[in-house]
């Protein structure tokens, strides 16, 4: 570095001089211990770069050129022991000078703009890469993130996403990090298709579950449920999916897309291994699952676990349903019972009406009788009430239909 700052003033007589201000020479005393200080940092002995820098401090005859040399070796110094207080100060002392030629100016302004970076200064870091950008041409890849960190943490959203996608372009191989930076702006910008791009590629040399949830999301933001259940449901066949949340939504994208039985299968794993919680929404959404794989009797078992644990009877009347689809009449006078008894229902006229229906179907005639009486304080039940209760009173009034006592 040392070399090239100096040689830098070199003039070759036979070319034209690209320099556009007067560059002073570095003396042989001064380029000595510069030397030998740059000499100790390459072999990390700082103690020993700073005694001979403090030997040129002490010599008041230096020039401004020799004066910026030392600011800018106190700078990389300091910053390779992680000391980057000083050494900002001694890169802005450096730049303060005005004596370094061009391209050494700026190596200094992009060190010092990368350790405004670093101590979360943006607004300097920013100030500092404008200026910087202004004046270099095909920048780096590397300065293009750099850059585009500090202004995103500035909140110039905009412009960083500019400057990260221009490092993404000009990036030799992908980088995570960087694709990690563009990927967030395209969320917060709602551009969920830009966002599926990086996401690919990511998913793809970086296989990360997190990558493969957010594909999945980026599809449903887009309303494409079958490829959101299908980028999850290849996440979970690589053994990713290891939360109970995660089984929990892949098992709802089967459900949205008509596919109940994994749903069903999905849930009933992730419960038998413990990764899914065994809550009532748990046990009512394998329910939900079975029920719509026509998995009946499969059904009942979760849905008593989620009626049980529900703080309204609703569940229980779903239970009851199943129960008279496969004629369980006692049964489901039960759970239409508890369901009564837990309260908060929907339709509780209904529910009457229902365990009135149930209860006669199960010749528990004074039970039905109650039932339907109450149904009868329904206006949209009444009729139907009244007659089942006729019905009832026929059917007792015979000996060999006489009323059971109630259970």
């Amino acid at each position: 570095m040392l070399v090239a700052s100096v040689q830098a003033v070199a003039q070759d007589p036979e070319k034209p001089k690209p320099q556009t201000k007067r560059v002073q020479t570095v003396g042989a005393w001064a380029f000595k211990r510069l030397s030998a200080a740059h000499e100790a940092l390459a072999r990390e002995k700082y103690d020993e770069a700073l005694v001979a820098l403090e030997e040129m401090k002490a010599r008041s005859s230096l020039n401004a050129y020799e004066q910026a040399l030392l600011g800018q070796t106190y700078g990389y110094i300091y910053a390779s022991q992680g000391k980057y207080a000083p050494a900002v100060e001694a890169f802005e002392a450096c730049l303060s000078l005005g004596g370094l030629p061009d391209e050494v100016q700026r190596n200094t302004q992009y060190n010092l703009a990368q350790l405004y970076v670093v101590q979360e200064r943006f607004d300097d870091a920013v100030r500092v890469f404008q200026e910087w950008f202004s004046k270099t041409e095909n920048p780096s890849a590397d300065a293009h993130y750099v850059y585009a960190i500090a202004l995103y943490q500035k909140g110039d959203r905009s412009a960083a996403l500019a400057q990260g996608e221009l490092a993404i372009e000009k990036a030799k191989k992908p980088v995570q990090a960087w694709l990690q930076l563009v990927l967030a702006l395209y969320f917060e910008n709602k551009e969920y298709q830009k966002a599926i791009g990086v996401l690919e590629t990511l998913v793809s040399l970086f296989p990360k579950k997190i990558y493969w949830i957010q594909l999945s999301a980026a599809y449903a933001q887009l309303d494409d449920q079958k490829k959101a259940l299908a980028v999850l449901a290849l996440a979970r066949a690589q053994g990713m999916l290891t939360e109970g949340r995660e089984l929990i939504h892949l098992a709802q994208l089967y459900l949205y897309n008509d596919i109940p039985y994994q749903a069903g299968q999905v849930l009933e794993e992730g419960l038998a291994t413990g990764k899914v919680e065994a809550t009532p929404d748990t046990w009512r959404l394998l329910s939900e699952a079975w029920v719509n794989a026509r998995e009946r009797g499969k059904a009942q078992g979760p849905l008593e676990q989620a009626a049980a644990g529900s703080a309204t009877g609703d569940l229980y009347v779903r239970l009851a349903q199943i129960q008279i689809d496969r004629e369980e009449w006692r049964a489901a006078s039960q759970s239409l019972t508890r369901a009564i008894q837990k309260g908060k229902l929907t339709d509780p006229g209904s529910v009457q009406l229902l365990l009135g229906i149930a209860s006669a179907s199960a010749e528990q005639w004074q039970q039905a009788r109650v039932a339907f009486q109450a149904a009868a304080q329904f206006e949209k039940n009444r009729l139907t009430a009244e007659a089942w209760l006729a019905q009832i009173q026929d059917e007792t009034a015979q000996p060999q239909s006489a009323p059971q006592p109630a259970p």
